[in-house]
């Protein structure tokens, strides 16, 4: 029987889930725009560091986009 070694995940993967997850069960809405950097992490239970990586993430996989000065908001187009 193959067995892997079980890693701990980082806490910025976590993030990413949850989010992909809000978004397929369409509690996060196209356009809708995220709380603060700060709320989201205090809500997560994460730091800043770890949500930006989260959200990083998510922008590079076209989940999120990022409008200066404005927010993070959930993507129009989902692929």
């Amino acid at each position: 029987m193959p067995f892997q070694k079980v890693t701990p995940e980082k806490l910025s993967h976590s993030v990413v889930r949850q989010i992909e997850r809000l978004i397929l069960q369409g509690i996060l809405r196209p356009g809708e725009r995220l709380p603060s950097e700060r709320d989201l992490s205090d809500k997560l239970g994460v730091s800043r560091p770890s949500l930006r990586e989260a959200i990083a993430d998510l922008q590079e996989a076209g989940l999120l986009v990022s409008r200066a000065g404005a927010g993070v908001y959930v993507a129009e187009v989902l692929g």
